[in-house]
């Protein structure tokens, strides 16, 4: 990959609050993983280093005074990375949830299917997690992908590959903020016929992450679920949406 036009037009993008111990490590991790990529790090008001942790290690910084919240931050990230005219996006979380090396397989499969959304999908690895993380990830798995017409693969995963000339047609109709920021973007990808497919990542949790998930299980399934429901009831529930859901399996790669 290194030297590719294609990759010197992706732009990584990663949310990150509270992110010092962290942050440096995957902004290295990658840039050695996705050589000529351009990392933006969106701090959301953090009051340690993470800015300038993600900028020694070589990243481009936009710092919020304040913080704001995941979806504030990726919509910021995601339309400064539109702006820099980069051809694909890639989002993954700053906390060591995600692995960059994992990143060129994502990147190989959006170049296949270029119209899609990919989504690295924790859902076939079996390590031990918290139950309750797991049955809230189900639950939202099976909201969105009604709503969104289209059956999806672990929604609440943050590692994303997006084509950058189908973002500024969703970025301006999503209204909601915080974990269900990233849940209303794909139903409204989907609503437009954008299709997402999934890749196999590890599921990576415990002493391996730098700190407890900012993701809390019962209330931020609650409010993405309060977001579907609108959704849907704009859209006669989506029937054809529920049909698919029920018959169809996600496309994985």
């Amino acid at each position: 990959m290194p030297g590719d036009e294609s990759v010197s037009r992706i732009v990584i993008v990663i949310p990150a609050y509270q992110e010092e111990k962290s942050v440096g490590d995957i902004v290295m991790r990658c840039r050695a993983s996705v050589r000529d990529a351009r990392v933006l790090v969106v701090d959301d008001g953090s009051r340690d280093t993470t800015a300038q942790r993600a900028e020694a290690a070589g990243a481009e910084v936009l710092s919020f005074p304040a913080n704001a919240g995941k979806g504030a931050s990726l919509a910021a990230g995601l339309a400064a990375a539109c702006a820099m005219e980069a051809a694909r996006i890639v989002t993954l979380d700053a906390d060591g949830q995600h692995r960059p090396e994992d990143l060129p397989r994502l990147i190989q499969v959006s170049e296949r299917y270029p119209d899609m959304i990919v989504i690295g999908s924790r859902r076939r690895d079996h390590a031990p997690g918290p139950w309750i993380r797991r049955a809230a990830n189900r639950v939202a798995d099976a909201v969105v992908s009604w709503a969104s017409g289209w059956p999806i693969e672990d929604t609440q995963s943050g590692m994303r590959v997006y084509p950058a000339l189908l973002l500024p047609h969703l970025l301006n109709r999503i209204r909601s903020g915080g974990f269900a920021y990233e849940s209303e973007l794909l139903i409204e990808a989907g609503r437009q016929g954008i299709r997402t497919v999934s890749v196999d990542i590890p599921r990576i949790h415990g002493p391996a992450l730098h700190r407890p998930s900012h993701f809390r299980p019962l209330k931020d399934v609650g409010c993405i679920g309060a977001m579907t429901w609108c959704r849907l009831w704009r859209t006669g529930f989506c029937p054809v949406g529920l049909a698919r859901l029920l018959l169809t399996r996600p496309q994985r790669s």
